[in-house]
């Protein structure tokens, strides 16, 4: 990391969304979600980056997109408790055409797996809590503490409010990261015939 490089964390703008999409394309070209949707490399580097722009441009529409970097070089978008998603931000991010594409047969082929992400969120955090939708690094930036920026001060605030904290994920390396920072592993979920797990992370209110 240079000296000039700002890890501050801030609130992602419209100007910001081009790098956003980049970063987290980026990210998640391995990730075995999107390996198991989209096995071939070429097609999810055409892929991803249209599912990425149109995650976080509703993202940042709603309020719920944060980043860190000059330029950016990591990524996250939290809910907090309670806060309510635009239907117009849907339709302005362009879900509706994302759906309505060549892309909507990758939805209906991971519908099992989407599911149960909701399925466990309610088991596992049916109080108002923070949720961590996504979060993502640059690989060349990793190890420099972004993560940290993107994470700590959500939950910081969740402690304040004295909510917890949810999240969930289907790569192996990321559930010390999590645990690290106090999330404990509520269900370890094998996909049916699939060579896929997903865990349930929730962190408790801290006094």
């Amino acid at each position: 990391m240079t000296s000039s490089e700002v890890v501050t964390l801030r609130p992602l703008m419209l100007g910001d969304l081009d790098r956003a999409t980049l970063v987290q394309a980026r990210a998640f070209l391995n990730d075995p979600l999107w390996v198991y949707l989209i096995p071939d490399l070429r097609q999810r580097q055409i892929y991803l980056p249209r599912f990425s722009r149109v995650l976080f441009h509703f993202g940042i529409l709603n309020g719920q997109a944060y980043g860190v970097g000059d330029p950016l070089a990591g990524v996250a978008i939290w809910s907090a408790p309670g806060q309510k998603t635009k239907l117009s931000a849907a339709l302005r991010a362009g879900w509706p055409r994302l759906l309505f594409s060549p892309f909507l047969f990758q939805f209906v082929r991971a519908g099992e797996i989407f599911g149960r992400f909701g399925e466990m969120q309610k088991q596992y955090a049916p109080d108002p809590h923070y949720y961590l939708n996504t979060i993502s690094v640059l690989p060349e930036a990793q190890g420099q503490g972004l993560a940290s920026k993107l994470i700590r001060p959500f939950l910081a605030q969740a402690d304040r409010e004295g909510v917890s904290a949810y999240t969930e994920t289907m790569t192996p390396s990321n559930v010390g990261l999590y645990q690290h920072y106090g999330f404990q592993v509520m269900e370890a979920y094998r996909v049916p015939g699939k060579d896929l797990s997903l865990w349930a992370l929730f962190r408790p209110v801290t006094k």
